[in-house]
Parts: structure tokens; C-alpha cells; sequence
């Protein structure tokens, strides 16, 4: 349902604007401006007379990433394919042991773990994940650190968490059960002869789960809008939910992303009586009653009851996994919204840059700018530089360009001093995010998911997953009832992270070629082939040569209008040639999300979260056994970087 109903303009509006002015070279490869983007910064695509942009310096000239393996084919059945020469073998699914006694130590795989033992075991629906190295370089131990995004109950017929038998939250031992299967798992991990192990019992193995304490920081923590009956600071919060993609930070933290987290909050109290304020509505907090049932056994879930615990998700969550006694800290100063994942980048000065995107469809692309400055291997001066700066909402404008979907943008200043915004205190915009991002003219966009930084280049890009509601069109967002998706990137002016203007292009439009489409814009962009089709790109990195990663959640995507595409995948592509192969393709009705490397690029890591999720897939056992999330290590038989 949407729930941003403001007059701001869609980007979908600027496309549809450039398209009629320079037209779309659909299947003809890159076209001369995308290869000015990449190779001369974009001189010749600057704003118009009224809007200059100074143009960007060009990159210093780097080796072209290569894509060194044979693409495999779609893929539709209950298992993994992976491109010839390299092996992926699934680890620490859901219910993992941490610890080798006490509660969790044991898994039965029937759903009859209790909640203290999914306390102490590794959660349900994993998703973001990093590789924090044990010593600061080791490619051979270290803390692997991931998010459990929610957790599979009562679908399709069908049960996980509670069993093979569908069965609701409806007690309260079931509910504290799915309240630990959420967050995050730091668990401490090995390779010996080859092969990755779990240390168990490790210093570091904890589990932070949606009651774990955490901290409220930063301009907005204590304010009025955050106080609660049972926390009146308005600084104390237990646990984090729905967390989706994540990041972190050269000072060697790990972030995590609060994303669908409205979907958690519902009343008890005349459930058929609609008591949002706008702003709940804004962030869709359900009227009545959730699917999850937690308000029925916890007040704080419940908004006529808490109307203020609501506003105490939505953020970013910065976590130290080296220090098992430190508390998570929730970073208001980097806004609330429905984070999909947080990608941060040095700026010219100094200051750190995070990038981030709101999950919805119709919502924005936010940039954070520090007050500091970053200092390398100064703990003290860096572990709180998220509490301090400025946040910006993106802008984007077709400008006067002479390229295909290709425009200019800026970053919109969410502060007290903004005419826009005025009357309103910082806490308030910083609480209300997309309250302000919708006074200020924020450019709507097909649901902006994880944002990755060019290790090299600087350049910034966003995968815009799709938006079948959309209506109306405009440059970053070409398509009405987009279901495939798109990915756009930009190059800050000056390729300073924390300038004010920036230069946009359309990476590639997913698509089928394949299907007699109705819009031609559907069979995709010239990178887009009847061998590599893909729809609805949800996950993005890159890798340190500055291959692009892409995974995607399509929704099952071998059936309707997604004929052809098989399960859901990762891809790899060449930023400079574009070009695009499919590497890996997980189980049925599974999300690829999340990636991450040893240093030395020869292990990857990524997730494989709620196969079967209508009740048609067993993996990883295979066989009967319940379906399990879990992490799938890649690695290459010739003991090569991944993807060379």
C-alpha cells in the first residue's frame, strides 16, 4: 500500500522527459555518454544554464575488471549452481549452535527449540553480512557478522520456526521465540584444512536480537518524540528489528539497517478503529492488528498503548563485534527511515559519507555528511562520528544532457535552517525523515534497496528494485507498473563525497527480452540478454578490482512476468564494458542477499534467505527436513580471486 501520497515529483517523470528528447538505445550497447560517464566524468552532460554544475575530473585511468568465468544458465531447481571452476557450500543455516552447553547447544531441526535456545543460536532470514578479519587481515579467521531479517511463520501451508506444521505466534513463549530469531549473529569463525568452522564457545559469539539494549544517539536521542512509559530518557531501546541490508565503517564497526520494522506495530485496543497519527500512517504502521502478533503479548508493540516505541525503529544501528560487553548504538543523526543498507565513502576532507536508501516504493536516496573528520587508527576520534552532521535527501533532474537517461541531481539539506523545514526542530525532521524529505521535493523512486561505492572510481550506485504501482515516469525511473528494476549510479561533482551536485546515468534497466513486451523498455537495456536476464536487483557490492555484484529477490522469478529469469540469482558485471553474467543461482523461492570477502578476495560469502518460502523447497539437507536460510561459502578450485 503506498504511503507516500505527496506531490513530489517522480523519477520515473524525468526519465519519461529525457526519453522523448533523446529517445532510449535499447539494444544497441553502451552508448557514446555512458562511456563519457565512465571514462571523462560526465563534462559533457552538465546542468543547464540556470542549475551549473562544475564538471568532474576524471578518475585516474584502472585496470578494467574482467569477468573471468563461463556464465551458467537460469536455474529452477532445490539446490545451488555455480559457475564452473568454483564450489559453494552452505554453512551456518538457521539454528547453529554458538555455544557447545546450555541452552542452543543442540538442534533438532523440528522447530522444538525453545526461545532461550534461539537466543543462543544463529538466527532466521539472513541478510546483510560482512567478514570483520581476526587480526585486521587474516583471510583465515575472523567474526562473521550478519542479519536476520524476520522470521518464516504460517505461510503457504507451512511453518519454519515452529515446525513443519503451519502454526501462529499466538503464546507468548512463540513470540519471544520469533523476537530472538531477529537481528544479528557475531559468531567467531575458523578455517582449518580447508574447511570453515563455527569456534564455538568463542569470546566473541553473542546473539543481538529485538530485546537486546541499545542506545539511542546523536540530535534526536531523548527527545519527547522517543520517551516511553518504560524508558522516559527517551535513550534506552531493546532490540532491533527487521534488519535488512547492512555496512560499515573503516574504523572497523558494523552497521545494521532497521528497515520493514512498521510491520511489527499494531493495537489491541478497538483494532477496527484506525488511531494512526499521519506521520504512523506516512511510515505504515498497520491500523489493527499484525501478522506477527507481538503487540498481543508486549505493550510496547502496541501504538495506542506506546504511541511513541514506533519511533524508535527505522534507524541505523552501529555495532562494535570485537567488544562483547559494548552496547549497540542506534545513530539518529543518519534519519529514520526503512533502511535498506548503508554504504559510506571518505570524502575529499575527510568527513564520512553514508549513503542510504528507503525501501518503499515511491521513497528516496538520503546521503549523511560527518561534522568530523575521520582519522585512521584513532578509535577515540572515530567511534562517534556518526552522531554528528548533516543529513541530505537526493534531488535528481534530467538537466540539459545530451546522453540516454542520463541527468544531473542535488542533496537537499534536511535541517532547521532549510525554509522548507522550518518550525521544526532537528529532532523532529530526523524522526520524521520522510515527513521532511516530502517538503523539500525529494525525487520519488522504485524503491531504492542497497547502495555500493566504487572502490576505485568513487562512483556511487543504487539498485532500484521495482515499483509495479508506479504511473508516472521520469528519467531514474523509466518504466509505469515497473516489475524488472534498475540500476542507476552517480558521480559526486568534483568526486568529492560530500559535494552538494552530482551527475546521474542509468546503469542498466533489467528486463526480459525474451517476452513479447507490451513497453519495449521491459526487455531491458542492450546489457540486458536472452543469457544473463534478471529482474528485480535487491543486493549490491563490489568487489576490491571493482567488479559489480548484483543479487536479486524477484519473487520466484521463473513464473508470470518474469517467465525465463529461474530463481533468484547473482550476477556479476563489468562496470566500464557493462556487461553482465549470471554466477550463482540459489534454491527455489529464495532471496540472494548480501556479499562480503576475505581480504585476499578468495572466499566470498553470501546469504540464502527464506528458501521455499511457499513451502516448495528442503534446502540446505535436502530431503524432508525444514527449510534453513543460511550463508553459502564460494570459493574457486584453483584457489583464485573470485570472479578473476
Amino acid at each position: 500500500m503506498p504511503t507516500n501520497l505527496s506531490a513530489n515529483e517522480h523519477f520515473q517523470q524525468v526519465v519519461d522527459r529525457a526519453v522523448s528528447r533523446r529517445g532510449f538505445i535499447v539494444k544497441t550497447g553502451a552508448s557514446a555518454a555512458t562511456v563519457a560517464f565512465l571514462s571523462a566524468g560526465l563534462t559533457a552532460c552538465g546542468g543547464s544554464d540556470d542549475d551549473p554544475l562544475p564538471p568532474a575530473p576524471a578518475p585516474a585511468p584502472e585496470p578494467e575488471p574482467t569477468l573471468g568465468f563461463t556464465a551458467i544458465t537460469a536455474y529452477t531447481e532445490d539446490g545451488v549452481s555455480v559457475a564452473a571452476g568454483y564450489t559453494a557450500t552452505a554453512f551456518v543455516p538457521w539454528g547453529t549452535p554458538l555455544f557447545s552447553t546450555g541452552p542452543g547447544s543442540t538442534w533438532a531441526g523440528d522447530g522444538s527449540e525453545t526461545a532461550a535456545d534461539q537466543a543462543r543460536q544463529v538466527g532466521d532470514n539472513h541478510d546483510g553480512i560482512h567478514f570483520f578479519p581476526i587480526d585486521g587481515k587474516s583471510s583465515d579467521e575472523g567474526l562473521l557478522v550478519m542479519n536476520h531479517e524476520y522470521s518464516t511463520t504460517s505461510s503457504a501451508g507451512y511453518d519454519t520456526l515452529f515446525g513443519a506444521t503451519a502454526a501462529p505466534a499466538n503464546t507468548l513463549e512463540r513470540v519471544n521465540k520469533a523476537i530472538n530469531a531477529w537481528g544479528c549473529s557475531v559468531i567467531h569463525i575458523k578455517r582449518t584444512a580447508g574447511k570453515w568452522n563455527v569456534v564455538l564457545d568463542s569470546q566473541y559469539n553473542r546473539r543481538i536480537t529485538s530485546s537486546t539494549p541499545m542506545l539511542l544517539t546523536g540530535p534526536a536521542a531523548g527527545d519527547a518524540l522517543l520517551q516511553t512509559s518504560a524508558d522516559p530518557t527517551g535513550t534506552i531501546v531493546l532490540g532491533t528489528i527487521n534488519n535488512c541490508g547492512n555496512g560499515y565503517t573503516p574504523w572497523g564497526t558494523y552497521l545494521t539497517c532497521e528497515e520493514n520494522w512498521n510491520n511489527n506495530f499494531g493495537t489491541t485496543v478497538e483494532p477496527t478503529v484506525d488511531g494512526r497519527t499521519a506521520a504512523q500512517k506516512r511510515y505504515g504502521l498497520v491500523s489493527g492488528s499484525t501478522g506477527y502478533g507481538w503487540e498481543v503479548f508486549h505493550d510496547r508493540f502496541d501504538y495506542k498503548k506506546e504511541a511513541n516505541e514506533a519511533n524508535r525503529f527505522g534507524w541505523i544501528v552501529e555495532i562494535d563485534p570485537f567488544d562483547p560487553t559494548s552496547t549497540p548504538k542506534k545513530r539518529t543523526a543518519l534519519g529514520r527511515i526503512k533502511h535498506e543498507n548503508a554504504a559510506y565513502a571518505i570524502a575529499a576532507d575527510g568527513r564520512v559519507v553514508v549513503y542510504t536508501g528507503d525501501d518503499q516504493a515511491n521513497d528516496y536516496i538520503y546521503k549523511f555528511v560527518s561534522t568530523d573528520k575521520y582519522v585512521a587508527d584513532d578509535l577515540l576520534n572515530n567511534r562517534n562520528l556518526l552522531d554528528s552532521g548533516t543529513l541530505y535527501v537526493g534531488k535528481f533532474n534530467d538537466g540539459a544532457a545530451t546522453g540516454d537517461f542520463m541527468g544531473t541531481g542535488e542533496w537537499i539539506p534536511l535541517t532547521t535552517a532549510n525554509p522548507a523545514l522550518s518550525g521544526r526542530s532537528l529532532a523532529e525532521i530526523l524522526v520524521n525523515t520522510r515527513l521532511a524529505g516530502d517538503a523539500v521535493g525529494a525525487t520519488k523512486m522504485d524503491r531504492p534497496e542497497w547502495v555500493a561505492v566504487h572502490p576505485k572510481t568513487n562512483e556511487v550506485y543504487v539498485t532500484l528494485t521495482n515499483n509495479s504501482g508506479r504511473t508516472v515516469t521520469d528519467d531514474a525511473n523509466p518504466r509505469t507498473a515497473n516489475r524488472y528494476g534498475q540500476i542507476i549510479r552517480w558521480r559526486e561533482a568534483g568526486n568529492d563525497a560530500a559535494a552538494l551536485t552530482f551527475e546521474w546515468d542509468l546503469f542498466v534497466l533489467a528486463g526480459n527480452p525474451t517476452m513479447d513486451q507490451t513497453n519495449p523498455l521491459n526487455k531491458g537495456s542492450a546489457n540486458v540478454t536472452a543469457a544473463n536476464t534478471f529482474n528485480s536487483p535487491d543486493g549490491l557490492g563490489f568487489d576490491q578490482s571493482g567488479r559489480l555484484w548484483i543479487e536479486t529477490d524477484g519473487g520466484y522469478s521463473n513464473t508470470g512476468n518474469y517467465a525465463n529469469q529461474g530463481n533468484n540469482q547473482m550476477l556479476a558485471a563489468d562496470p566500464v564494458t557493462q556487461e553482465i553474467r549470471r554466477f550463482f543461482a540459489g534454491p527455489k523461492e529464495c532471496e540472494v542477499t548480501g556479499l562480503t570477502f576475505t581480504p585476499d578476495s578468495k572466499t566470498l560469502f553470501i546469504n540464502v534467505q527464506h528458501p521455499g518460502e511457499n513451502g516448495n523447497s528442503h534446502w540446505p539437507e535436502g530431503g524432508t527436513a525444514l527449510p534453513r536460510s543460511a550463508t553459502v561459502i564460494i570459493t574457486k578450485h584453483d584457489g583464485g580471486v573470485i570472479g578473476s
